[in-house]
């Protein structure tokens, strides 16, 4: 007999979920449960006293009762340390999974959630969501809805996972992923727009295909058919003006313009009706998302990683990557706010939203059920925010989170006006101010904050200059940091509530300036802190920086100094390479994430298990020192975790062995040299022609570019400076570039730099600066090579005292092989000017012979480059350090 049983009148049956009883115990043995048919009538020897604290029975079928989840609660003491949690698990197995044959069991102290797999190996035990995260899902549930998502999760957990598999299998989706590439190939070819417009463009027809395949479009409200199915109809030199004038429209009535900012789901298209091609391209687009069939069940992974897709295929990622920080990042972010622990009636924020990704991932795997439906309510257990001060991201945020609440939409299809206050409500555009969110000057307001502030924006000085001549705003910006992300911070931090948590990303000048030693001082009054993780440089899109992510909780009173240690993690790898490809790779993000909820759970028992984690002592971080935290690795640390690399450390004897295969490999090269010419071909008859002689040559010098303009990842359009061998950097595709003539070579001398030359192929854009200039052959008989190695000369002439101007380029002569004629003389002919009727003369010159005096030279400049590279090879060898 259980009294606990008896009065919570489960004798019979308990709590139903679905097909499913769930039974909230905690003082009833196995013994009593088996006694009350509740369990298998089995033996179950020493464990038949233990006493579950839960359990999630099968029992349509009393003669074959199966267990699905056992459920063990502990304090969190008892979770607080790796061996803890170790025993636990021990404990629930064979206690509890083993005897009743569960195929789950979960270990948690309300705030961790441990699923385990009874069935895999001690390696092997945790089970995983997709994406490698353990799946810490809650066991509490309210509401039909949630029971349902409930045993859905338990039945999908069990179909997955089997003895030598732990990690949850990717659902049948439909995945559009294939089809964004398709689309976003076709825009970008017909419109060579940037990238964000091109995304809005794919991203408007995706929630126009999307509606309708809800029903939710049929008519506007004049009578006229606007289905996806009704517009496929129309013909393709008119489809897109249909769609123009009656489509968009019916959209923008369906999800209103917030009246705050302007803003809705939908931007301006890309795509012009009054262009023949773009009506036949537009007609394309919509067969292949007819091709690809519903969007109705979207992968919610490519909800996550939509944009990102986008980004990657950008050769532009200046202009769209400074709005978005990677998803893997975000993830865990995500994953170490504890938003999944928030009250009901929370405030959730992001100052800086950009498209809105970390308001919207909590949706995906922390806050599944946080919207819901009541009558013709929408209703949210917390409130989401997202501020920016650019319009397009707005919209695109606000596109966003429809694709992520798709599911809520397609099951109240005629609720599209409340679901537009919705995302009106949760992301706004400040655009009143230069100062965008830092305007409004917000103060303990928000439990969280999730943020990638901006680092360096067009305009800072303008920034301070506005805040220095408004009392309120000088006031509120008391600490003076250095830089944006120096105001941001210090605004993030007065606008969270005391006891509230704040997890976003620095760069590195926070952590090591000494003229941020402010900020740095304001951050230990202000807050407790929590963790400090070390980002690869590359992390991001738009810039090499060095970055960490930063979590801090506000202090409930700032008199109290920390005492408690400080987490810290040097992560190698983010889940993808660090190139402008961003291949899959491995994700030490993971790891970290695990290890700090070991430490959030019991700080001072705490054991790190990884040499790319350490705890640190508060009294380490002084505001005057450098919080840098990679550099308290030693340099054999960091070769031992990757972070460093080993790769040129050799020992004596490799030395040796290294040095002869080089000196080898030289011979090789210098024997290969050997059977080239010792002289280069002779040049028998030439003429004198000078560089400002504008029948032959063109010669134009670069313009200044601003630092801000200028990025270092491969992408967007190479600046070439000073140094004319390699881009400088990066910048985007503007306007005047598409006004250049680029169809002939292009030969670039150095300036303010020791003089030299290279040629820039044909077809290939690029932009230089007023350090370099740039030469363009008008004739088709000049060998751009040929004069790149003949200016060369000019390193005995120009240095940074005489500089090779433009007009001291003028007047340089250069010796050119020239054709002759029957007589003996220079080949000439007549060619009539573009601009009078009057003919001028032109040499015809020897392109053979050039040409065979270029390809000499190329030879020889590449074998002298690889017996270089060899030789530095052997240089950078070096005994390991000690």
């Amino acid at each position: 007999m259980s009294e606990e049983l008896i009065q919570k009148d489960m004798q019979g049956n308990g709590e139903i979920i679905g097909d499913l009883e769930y039974y909230s115990i905690g003082a009833t043995t196995l013994g009593q449960l088996k006694s009350y048919n509740i369990i298998p009538k089995r033996d179950y020897g020493a464990n038949s006293n233990k006493k579950p604290d839960a359990i999630l029975v099968d029992r349509r079928d009393l003669n074959n009762i199966q267990v699905k989840l056992v459920a063990e609660y502990k304090k969190p003491e008892e979770l607080s340390t790796e061996a803890k949690r170790k025993k636990a698990i021990a404990q629930c197995l064979n206690r509890y999974c083993l005897p009743l044959k569960s195929p789950i069991g979960v270990i948690t102290d309300g705030t961790q959630h441990i699923w385990i797999n009874p069935a895999a190996g001690d390696d092997n035990r945790i089970i995983l969501r997709e994406d490698g995260y353990p799946l810490g899902a809650k066991i509490k549930y309210s509401g039909d809805d949630e029971k349902q998502e409930f045993v859905k999760l338990v039945n999908r957990v069990i179909g997955d996972i089997s003895s030598v598999n732990s990690k949850l299998q990717s659902e049948e989706y439909r995945d559009p992923s294939a089809l964004a590439s398709k689309v976003w190939q076709k825009i970008w070819l017909a419109s060579g727009e940037n990238p964000d417009a091109c995304l809005a463009t794919f991203v408007e027809i995706f929630v126009f295909k999307y509606l309708s395949d809800l029903g939710v479009l049929t008519k506007n409200s004049s009578a006229v058919p606007v289905s996806f199915d009704d517009v496929m109809k129309i013909d393709e030199n008119e489809i897109l003006k249909y769609y123009t004038l009656n489509i968009r429209d019916a959209i923008k009535k369906l999800f209103p313009f917030s009246k705050k900012d302007g803003t809705s789901v939908i931007n301006g298209s890309v795509l012009n009706h009054e262009l023949e091609e773009h009506n036949i391209l537009f007609k394309d687009i919509l067969r292949e998302f007819h091709k690809f069939g519903s969007l109705k069940n979207i992968d919610p992974e490519f909800k996550s990683r939509l944009y990102e897709k986008f980004l990657k295929n950008s050769i532009s990622q200046k202009n769209w990557g400074q709005f978005f920080t990677p998803r893997n990042i975000v993830k865990a972010m995500v994953e170490v706010s504890g938003i999944e622990n928030l009250p009901d009636g929370s405030l959730v924020h992001d100052p800086a939203c950009g498209v809105g990704g970390f308001l919207l991932e909590p949706l995906l795997n922390k806050r599944e059920g946080d919207f819901s439906v009541s009558g013709k309510k929408i209703s949210s257990k917390l409130k989401y925010s997202g501020y920016d001060r650019d319009k397009k991201t707005i919209i695109l945020a606000k596109a966003n989170m429809l694709i992520h609440v798709n599911e809520l939409i397609g099951s109240n299809p005629t609720m599209t006006t409340q679901f537009s206050s919705l995302f009106n409500s949760t992301f706004s555009q400040i655009k009143d101010s230069n100062l965008g969110s830092l305007s409004l000057m917000e103060k303990d307001k928000y439990d969280l904050i999730l943020t990638n502030p901006p680092f360096v924006v067009r305009g800072t000085a303008d920034i301070k200059k506005t805040i220095s001549k408004n009392a309120k705003l000088s006031s509120f910006f008391a600490v003076r940091a250095q830089g944006i992300e120096g105001l941001f911070l210090e605004s993030i931090i007065r606008s969270t509530k005391k006891g509230g948590t704040i997890v976003t990303i620095v760069p590195d000048g926070i952590m090591n300036r000494s003229s941020d030693s402010k900020i740095r001082q304001f951050i230990m009054e202000q807050c407790f802190i929590e963790a400090i993780i070390s980002l690869p440089e590359n992390s991001f899109y738009t810039t090499p920086k060095k970055t960490y992510i930063m979590i801090l909780r506000k202090k409930t009173d700032f008199k109290i100094d920390q005492s408690e240690a400080v987490f810290t993690y040097l992560v190698k790898d983010v889940g993808e390479t660090l190139d402008v490809k961003r291949f899959p790779a491995e994700n030490d993000l993971i790891e970290m994430v695990r290890l700090y909820k070991y430490f959030r759970s019991d700080k001072s028992a705490f054991v790190s298990s990884s040499d790319k984690c350490k705890v640190f002592g508060i009294e380490i971080f002084s505001p005057k020192e450098h919080w840098s935290i990679d550099r308290w690795w030693s340099i054999k640390e960091k070769q031992r975790i990757g972070v460093l690399s080993t790769q040129n450390e050799t020992s004596v004897g490799n030395f040796i062995i290294d040095t002869k295969k080089s000196i080898n490999r030289m011979k090789e090269i210098i024997k290969n040299l050997e059977s080239q010419p010792v002289v280069p071909p002779v040049i028998k008859n030439s003429v004198e022609i000078c560089l400002g002689d504008q029948k032959y040559f063109k010669l134009q010098l670069g313009s200044r570019v601003l630092k801000e303009d200028i990025y270092d990842n491969i992408g967007g359009v190479p600046l070439y400076s000073a140094n004319v061998k390699e881009p400088f950097g990066y910048i985007d595709n503007v306007e005047d570039l598409e006004r250049e003539e680029f169809s002939r070579e292009s030969i670039l001398w150095s300036i303010d730099s020791d003089f030299d030359s290279s040629v820039i192929e044909s077809n290939i854009k690029f932009r230089h600066t007023d350090h370099c200039g740039r030469i363009t052959v008008n004739v088709v008989d000049i060998d751009p090579y040929f004069i790149s190695y003949s200016l060369l000369k000019l390193r005995e002439t120009f240095d940074r005292g005489f500089r090779s101007s433009i007009l001291n380029m003028s007047k340089i002569s250069i010796t050119v092989p020239v054709r002759l004629d029957r007589f003996g003389k220079p080949l000439v002919k007549h060619v009539k000017s573009k601009d009078t009727d009057r003919y001028e003369k032109y040499y015809v010159f020897d392109l053979k012979t050039q040409k065979a005096t270029a390809d000499y030279y190329t030879e020889f400049n590449d074998k002298k480059m690889q017996l270089k590279e060899e030789f530095n090879s052997i240089l950078e060898k070096h005994l390991p350090y000690l």
